[in-house]
């Protein structure tokens, strides 16, 4: 499965006075494409929305790989996120048919891959060739 981050543009903002753009997160190239594009890609802009909060889930995915936590509960903006040995656990909770379901289940790997890149991504300048394309 591939990921990629870009920006789409956004217009001009009068307010802002200047040009605005808008992240955009896609998975293609694999017949799973809505699953990862709804747990994760619907995902990273409601729970990682800085580098902190990359940083922070991170940490979170390093405390259970070395067995330092059994589970940790995170999320944010209707999103809920559980980590434990067996993976990450993704319930979008405005939707109850996506809370629970085994297509919301990836390895703590994928997810790391998928924020290490996101971190990476949101580093970057705002701009139409700001882009990073990873594969899970």
């Amino acid at each position: 499965m591939k990921l990629k981050y870009s920006y789409v543009d956004g217009g001009f903002h009068p307010k802002l006075n200047r040009h605005t753009f808008h992240w955009k997160c896609e998975a293609f190239d694999g017949t799973e494409a809505p699953r990862y594009n709804r747990y994760i890609c619907g995902v990273l802009g409601a729970v990682a929305q800085g580098t902190g909060e990359c940083d922070e889930l991170l940490r979170f995915i390093q405390r259970v790989e070395c067995g330092e936590e059994k589970k940790i509960v995170a999320g944010g903006n209707d999103v809920t996120l559980t980590f434990n040995q067996s993976g990450v656990q993704v319930d979008i909770q405005v939707n109850d048919d996506w809370v629970g379901q085994l297509e919301g289940h990836f390895t703590l790997q994928e997810w790391r891959i998928a924020l290490e890149a996101w971190k990476r991504f949101l580093q970057m300048p705002e701009s139409l060739d700001s882009m990073v394309e990873i594969t899970l």
